[in-house]
């Protein structure tokens, strides 16, 4: 194994197979390229943070053979700095997500349009037997109920869902709930870049998400897209800080069924997994189609949306903040169909400034959300050319 820098891999490999990437090169001038938001910070007032994902560190790159490759990245992930996935053979498929603990300073960076997918799918018949049950029309609450496997389930269209799968699939043990692909837990200093996630299909079975940061801090996701996540595209969790989120995609496929809940930040209302903790930053990023909550919902950490597109008409809600958060949405665009596009309920502080609304909306805002860092903030009407654009948001390809 040979040692390189982190970002000289990243750049210079990408610049050859994509010439686009080359966002130093000017080919999208609000693209820095580099870490940025509260990935970089150390504290509530700011800091600095060198968030450089292994840089210098040993390198491995693997390609896919066809086969389950959750234990190979994994094993690359424990042995190596910076992990390149090389899509060249094919989509990497991924049986059962991969749980990355305690792991510190880590770049896993894709080429050659490097796709993350799960072996488990929704698929026509299962769809048409979660119709013939009617399980859209069943309440996501309950007093209770016992599947075959003697597991309880709290929520009626859940309970409905699971027995469903246990006896379609004849898989009791329930491996179909963890039909996600990586989790970050109680990991420090992490890069991902330009990879694609796709999962099975949203089916309401509390299974796993695409994308999980738990305890997770220093985290920055960039020019990645996700689509299909079983719970989410993309949640963060549990004493989870400091993340940037910028040039990403979400989007559902008819795949998707029910529970398109794409961004969760703050799994629940106790202050003992966020209070002071939770800090995102989501930038130059699209909420696309079947997206239809979650855009974010975040709770306890002040949360940055910065010149976003909202594209995701006949949505339920967009973003959400709820217990404890200050929310700042600044700098954002919403197409004509999406519906309610901020919600609060118990947040400490929300403003939207400078925002682009295709449809009437106004909110009252409450208090002032202080941002710590430095950035720049573009007009709201150039947001949908720029991310739809030549490196937008989403894979360079």
């Amino acid at each position: 194994m040979q040692r390189i820098n982190c970002h000289a891999i990243i750049v210079l490999l990408l610049a050859v197979i994509f010439p686009a990437f080359t966002i130093q090169a000017g080919n999208n001038k609000y693209d820095l390229g580099k870490p940025f938001g509260w990935a970089v910070c150390t504290s509530l007032n700011g800091g600095y943070f060198n968030l450089n994902g292994g840089e210098g560190g040993k390198s491995i790159t693997l390609k896919s053979d066809g086969s389950d490759m959750s234990k190979v990245i994994l094993k690359a992930l424990q042995e190596n700095d910076i992990i390149i996935l090389d899509g060249s053979n094919g989509p990497f498929m991924i049986g059962h997500t991969m749980r990355a603990q305690a792991l510190k300073n880590k770049t896993i960076c894709g080429i050659n349009n490097a796709l993350l997918n799960t072996l488990f799918k929704v698929t026509p018949d299962l769809v048409a037997k979660l119709d013939a049950a009617n399980v859209k029309a069943m309440k996501t609450s309950g007093n209770g109920y016992t599947l075959s496997n003697g597991n309880r389930v709290r929520e009626e269209a859940e309970y409905h869902v699971r027995q469903l799968l246990i006896d379609y699939l004849n898989d009791p043990e329930e491996n179909f709930r963890r039909s996600g692909i990586l989790q970050l837990v109680g990991c420090d200093n992490i890069i991902l870049r330009n990879i694609r996630f796709e999962g099975p299909g949203s089916v309401d079975v509390s299974g796993d998400d695409m994308l999980t940061a738990s305890g997770t801090t220093h985290l920055w996701v960039d020019h990645c897209e996700f689509m299909d996540g079983m719970d989410a595209n993309f949640d963060i969790n549990s004493r989870a800080d400091f993340i940037t989120v910028s040039w990403c995609t979400f989007t559902y496929s008819d795949r998707a069924y029910m529970h398109m809940n794409t961004n969760l930040v703050g799994a629940n209302d106790n202050p003992s997994q966020g209070a002071d903790n939770l800090n995102v930053t989501y930038a130059n990023c699209i909420w696309g189609k079947g997206c239809d909550q979650r855009m974010p919902m975040a709770r306890w950490g002040t949360i940055h949306v910065l010149n976003c597109l909202y594209d995701c008409a006949g949505n339920s809600v967009a973003a959400n903040a709820r217990m404890g958060c200050e929310m700042l949405i600044e700098g954002c665009y919403y197409n004509l169909g999406v519906n309610i596009p901020f919600r609060q309920k118990d947040a400490k502080a929300w403003n939207l400034k400078d925002n682009f609304f295709s449809e009437p909306f106004t909110v009252e805002e409450k208090g002032f959300v202080t941002i710590p860092y430095s950035y720049h903030a573009m007009k709201a009407k150039k947001v949908p050319a720029v991310l739809q654009g030549k490196g937008g948001a989403g894979l360079i390809r």
